[in-house]
């Protein structure tokens, strides 16, 4: 049970050095949590809550992976290298793949005159909603702007 928790530790441990040092995984996670603030407030379906977890954690997931090769190739080499540049782009286009789609599957899902409008009143109709909407935008902008720290390749 003890290596369990070990693995689950170090998991953590990534995904939070990922935030720290990825203004790309501090967006993608600021993007998250207004979609999914947004889900409750147009009150999608089920199934329309899966797609969203699931194409969030695609997202995330991908960013993880960009981030952990970029970093392996790192430590092959610092300089310009043509196969390190190809490396690094095919994974940050899987990304870019996995983000467009997902952005898709928003429209999809958010886009419908009615329940926009429905919302909106709703939002502006509350006036603490609506400050605390703004307020998390702000503190999303800094969260993403705050340029982490850039640790060792360790």
């Amino acid at each position: 049970m003890k290596k369990q928790f070990l693995s689950f530790k170090v998991a953590f441990q990534g995904v939070f050095y990922a935030i720290r040092t990825e203004a790309h995984m501090r967006f993608h996670l600021v993007t998250a949590v207004f979609v999914l603030i947004f889900a409750f407030l147009f009150q999608v379906s089920a199934a329309e809550w899966g797609v969203l977890i699931l194409t969030i954690s695609a997202v995330l997931s991908l960013e993880l992976v960009n981030t952990a090769l970029e970093r392996i190739c790192n430590l092959y080499t610092t300089q310009k290298h043509p196969v390190i540049k190809i490396i690094k782009d095919m994974a940050a286009g899987a990304v870019l793949v996995v983000a467009a789609s997902s952005v898709a599957i928003g429209c999809f899902i958010f886009i419908k005159p009615e329940k926009i409008q429905e919302v909106f009143f709703y939002v502006l109709e509350n006036p603490v909603l609506f400050l605390l909407l703004i307020c998390l935008l702000i503190l999303g902008i800094l969260f993403v702007g705050k340029g982490g720290r850039k640790k060792n390749n360790t």
